[in-house]
């Protein structure tokens, strides 16, 4: 069995020695070419997030107790 790379995907699978050719032709990758490329590739920058402001909440009025009429 020889790993490949799904080249839709990027999942990896595992691959029948006798079937290798056929999906090597289908495009393919072996997971073995993949892992020596990518130390020569430069890593990308994840662009920069600013932390998100919270809104400022507004204390809201406080409630009056309602008042209960007495009944004589």
């Amino acid at each position: 069995m020889i790993k490949l790379i799904h080249r839709t995907s990027g999942t990896p699978m595992w691959v029948a020695d006798d079937r290798i050719d056929e999906y090597l032709e289908a495009g393919h990758k072996l997971a073995s070419e993949i892992c020596e490329k990518e130390p020569e590739e430069e890593p990308k920058e994840e662009p920069k997030k600013e932390p998100k402001k919270e809104p400022e909440k507004k204390e809201a009025p406080k409630k009056q107790p309602k008042k209960s009429a007495k009944k004589k």
